[in-house]
């Protein structure tokens, strides 16, 4: 094939093997890079398809399938924590108009993505922006009332005449 050829026409087996893993790194390398702008599930199946591989694939170096399962990991994170940071923001968006049934669907969507980011490792920093941003996502919207209240009875009382000199 591609080997090196030894004098008598023999081909260097440690060439062949070396150039096959080469080979096998590329391609690894180029499944993780589909992983960097994936959504969520995306990132997810891709990276349960190179735990798969890796635990198959004796051949490659245990350094290598290391650093690429890490980085694979933290693609995963990346993308989790990029969902439910804007899902917290369009729940924000719809508290504040008043769509608390939106609201509340985009918050419970949030949630899911953010405790998985936070199983896969997620900086103490992002946990508590985005459990500020609940927080005020819970505080925020379904307050205001049109109209007269218990806390703001209607005005009955007739107004008074104006008598200013004119």
């Amino acid at each position: 094939m591609f080997g090196i050829k030894l004098p008598g026409g023999a081909v260097d087996k440690a060439e062949l093997q070396r150039q096959a893993v080469e080979r096998a790194k590329a391609e690894w390398l180029k499944q993780l890079h589909e992983m960097v702008e994936a959504d969520p599930e995306t990132a997810e199946r891709l990276n349960k398809a190179l735990k798969d591989r890796c635990g198959k694939d004796k051949t490659l170096p245990y350094d290598f399938k290391k650093a690429l399962l890490d980085k694979a990991r933290e693609y995963e994170r990346n993308a989790n924590m990029r969902q439910c940071d804007r899902l917290l923001h369009e729940a924000a968006r719809l508290a504040a108009e008043e769509h608390l049934t939106e609201r509340a669907q985009k918050l419970g969507a949030g949630r899911r993505y953010f405790s998985k980011a936070c199983t896969l490792g997620a900086d103490e920093d992002f946990r508590h922006a985005a459990q500020r941003l609940m927080e005020t996502i819970m505080l925020t919207g379904g307050v205001h009332k049109d109209g007269p209240s218990r806390a703001k009875p209607a005005d009955f009382a007739p107004k008074t005449p104006n008598r200013a000199k004119g």
